[in-house]
């Protein structure tokens, strides 16, 4: 049998064991099955891995999604070391303005920028602060730091009301309005340090508008060219109610304050005052009528007064004299007053008083409380002044608030005055002509500037001069 193949079954028995088909169709079908078991285990773990990586951090900013991080824990201390950064930077306990969350979520296409997210975070996060708010009559104003502060503003607001005298006696400091101090949690842009709070509550704006006095300038010149009034300027310059005197280079407040909190003072004021003498005429008929001489000069008294002042936000609404002592009584002045006619020398016509013309700076008429009765002509100091009309020196010499005056009797009725000159250069009962120099342009008595105050006056009233002329 040489030379042909052996069955199976010789091979197998010379192989010393049965050939079992079945049996090896069994192991490759286990092994396949195992086969595909692995493969299917590890498709799990590798979909579990892909799933699990889809999940990230997602950081927001109250509703509003900033970014993805990789770390929740490093973005929560990041967060508070920004709150302790701004705590140390106030010196106040802060409080942050907004909710931060971190939340895991499946974000299949998610790239986590953790550097991104603090940025965006460090920027826009925002915080409040813990502090005193001051409330006005329920109503929230403003805010300071700590309790101390709000004690420092409710003192300057009653120190800022007292007058300062050294003669002076408080006797009560009431704030009219309700003022609170409440704990809260407030913007850091309503902060503001005792002083500035003090002084916001006080004039009620922080916004101040001021004026600086010029050559030349009036309480009326002034409230024209800022379309306010002279009553409103006085309003807010406490200083200027008695007076209309300005001085060059000072500052005038433009704005009219009104107080969010408004403070009572009630003072007890010592003040000497003088007591005025009376003056009694003598007729002379040796001098031209309206000319006088001093035959006895007066001498003017002094009485201690006490008063009891009463003011509100510093500007004084009432008082009362509670006793007044006399320590030296006035002399009586004895004046000489001429009746003798002066010679009729003007001609009714009158010429410009200032030599090469000058400025109307404030006309004939109302200005201010008063009446204004004459016109201010504005020149360098030293310009000549010229008499109006030929007539006879009746004043010449120091005359009040007028300063340096000279006084014109034209013979006809009509009286000329020239006030406020540097200097005089004629003397009473002379006789001028018409333009004659008569005194120098100035600043004397109550003026703000170099000037000449022209006044015209017809059987003792006052006319507006310039009715009679064209500048």
């Amino acid at each position: 049998m040489a030379g042909k193949e052996l069955s199976g079954e010789v091979v197998a028995e010379k192989q010393g064991r049965p050939l079992d088909f079945s049996g090896y169709l069994r192991n490759r079908g286990v092994r396949f099955a195992a086969v595909i078991i692995l493969v299917a285990v590890l498709a799990v773990v590798f979909g579990l891995q892909v799933y699990a990586r889809s999940f990230t951090y997602v950081v927001y900013l109250d509703e509003e999604e900033v970014g993805f991080v990789t770390d929740r824990e490093e973005i929560l201390r990041f967060v508070a070391r920004l709150h302790e950064k701004e705590a140390r930077d106030t010196g106040l306990e802060v409080r942050m303005a907004q909710e931060i969350r971190v939340e895991k979520e499946r974000r299949p296409k998610a790239v986590a920028r953790d550097w991104e997210v603090k940025d965006k975070l460090r920027r826009g996060i925002t915080f409040d602060v813990y502090a005193y708010e001051i409330v006005v009559n329920d109503q929230p104003v403003l805010a300071v730091g700590t309790l101390q502060d709000y004690e420092k503003v409710v003192a300057e607001l009653k120190n800022a009301s007292l007058s300062g005298r050294e003669n002076a006696v408080v006797r009560e400091v009431v704030l009219n309005e309700r003022v609170e101090a409440v704990w809260t949690t407030v913007d850091p842009g309503r902060l503001y340090s005792a002083g500035a709070a003090a002084e916001i509550l006080r004039r009620g704006t922080d916004r101040r508008e001021t004026y600086l006095v010029s050559r030349g300038d009036s309480l009326w010149t002034i409230a024209r060219n800022n379309n306010m009034t002279v009553e409103q300027i006085r309003a807010a310059n406490p200083h200027l109610q008695n007076t209309d005197r300005l001085r060059v280079g000072e500052q005038l407040e433009l704005v009219v304050a009104e107080p969010i909190v408004h403070v009572s003072v009630t003072e007890d004021v010592t003040l000497m005052e003088p007591i005025p003498f009376t003056t009694t005429y003598q007729n002379d008929s040796k001098m031209y009528q309206g000319t006088t001489r001093v035959i006895t000069p007066g001498k003017t008294g002094r009485k201690e007064v006490v008063y009891r002042i009463y003011r509100e936000s510093g500007r004084e609404t009432g008082r009362e004299v509670l006793s007044e002592t006399v320590i030296e009584e006035p002399r009586t002045q004895v004046v000489a007053r001429g009746t003798a006619v002066a010679p009729v020398t003007g001609t009714g016509r009158f010429m410009w008083p200032v030599a090469g013309g000058g400025r109307i700076t404030s006309r004939y008429g109302p200005r201010g409380r008063g009446f204004h009765y004459g016109i201010d002509i504005g020149s360098a100091a030293g310009t000549a002044v010229l008499a109006a009309d030929a007539g006879v020196v009746t004043y010449s010499g120091w005359a009040g608030s007028y300063g340096i005056m000279v006084s014109i009797d034209h013979g006809n009725g009509y009286v000329t005055r020239y006030a406020h000159n540097l200097a005089t250069l004629v003397s009473v009962g002379q006789k001028v002509q018409k333009g004659q120099q008569i005194a120098r342009v100035g600043s004397t008595g109550n003026s703000t500037g170099p000037h000449l105050h022209f006044e015209v006056l017809r059987n003792g009233s006052h006319l507006n001069p310039l009715n009679f002329f064209s500048p």
